[in-house]
């Protein structure tokens, strides 16, 4: 029996309606105006945990005091933990300070685009290192969160084991239809579509353009 990942008919009709979609309805911030690694890993350490439309005008306060790794590295803990504070971020503040550190000593104030290297780094896991090296970096890999793992395990009908993002089928599948030249755009499109329209509850079917062939039982 073919499984998802091999059916090349239903990943590209998957691939091609969501990059449609997004270019029509894809949502706007600023940092997706950037392709800076700075602030691409500013606004995924704010993001965690909390809605984009509340990450903005923090985001842009924080980014205009602190423009780049060093003078982020020379912050007090106390004004970094005003910014998280008001996202109800504030436990990462200590961690937001030493990462900074680490790389004004280590890198120069550089964000490495190393997988292996980002996640060598306190507060960045597998999340925000994908994210930072497709956004920022250029480099082809799938951005994977729960919300993300929602839409995949639903149109292609593969059921996640214990938490879904660390799922090593549902991580082979995101990877194997992820298209490798327009990955940012793809990435950004999955999560944008997560939220407006395959929500968790009452997902907006009906608007879906993915319906024609989307397993999802509610159909």
């Amino acid at each position: 029996m073919e499984t998802p990942d091999e059916n090349t008919e239903l990943i590209e009709f998957f691939v091609n309606s969501l990059l449609s979609w997004y270019y029509q309805n894809g949502r706007n911030f600023p940092w997706r105006e950037t392709r800076d690694p700075y602030r691409i890993l500013v606004a995924e350490l704010m993001l965690q945990r909390t809605k984009a439309s509340q990450v903005v005008p923090v985001y842009l306060e924080f980014i205009k005091e602190f423009p780049d790794v060093l003078s982020l590295s020379r912050a007090s803990p106390e004004r970094i933990r005003e910014y998280f504070s008001r996202l109800g971020l504030e436990w990462r503040a200590e961690k937001v300070l030493a990462l900074a550190k680490i790389l004004a000593e280590k890198y120069e104030g550089r964000i490495p685009c190393d997988r292996k290297e980002l996640l060598s780094l306190p507060g960045i896991g597998q999340y925000i290192s994908a994210a930072v090296l497709s956004f920022a970096c250029d480099v082809p890999v799938a951005v994977v969160d729960s919300n993300v793992v929602r839409v995949l395990s639903r149109y292609f009908g593969v059921t996640p084991k214990g938490e879904g993002r660390r799922d090593r089928k549902i991580l082979g599948l995101a990877s194997k239809i992820l298209p490798k030249h327009s990955h940012r755009e793809y990435n950004f499109a999955i999560i944008d579509f997560a939220a407006l329209i395959c929500t968790p509850k009452k997902p907006k079917c009906k608007r879906c353009p993915l319906r024609e062939k989307c397993s999802n039982k509610l159909l």
